[in-house]
């Protein structure tokens, strides 16, 4: 599995409420409808009054963790109105490869057929 895993910096709470609403209204959304994606979260950490936010997308392998390409592989996709709610956000995206997972993700484990140690 991939993960594809971006920040951004919402200034105050209600901007947060407001790019929590995009996301579960549209951009979640039209992920769901892409082949190989698995899922998306976002999620936040206080820092004084902003909020720093981080965007997960889960994806089945690289060439789905691609479909939002618009220019670079690792260039991030921001609407301009979402450029507008956020006081910063990354220009790039990472990419990250799961090795081994549980719980919720844990049918995703590369390790299937090795000797897991447990």
């Amino acid at each position: 599995m991939i993960i594809r895993f971006w920040r951004a910096v919402a200034g105050s709470d209600e901007v947060l409420d407001a790019y929590a609403d995009h996301l579960r209204r549209t951009t979640f959304v039209e992920m769901a409808e892409l082949p190989g994606h698995l899922g998306a979260t976002l999620a936040r950490k206080v820092r004084g009054t902003e909020n720093e936010l981080v965007v997960m997308s889960f994806w089945e392998d690289m060439d789905s963790a691609g479909h939002f390409i618009k220019g670079d592989f690792d260039d991030a996709v921001v609407k301009p109105s979402t450029q507008k709610l956020l006081k910063s956000f990354d220009l790039k995206v990472e990419f990250f490869e799961t090795l081994v997972s549980t719980g919720v993700v844990g049918g995703h484990d590369l390790a299937t057929g090795h000797d897991s140690g447990v």
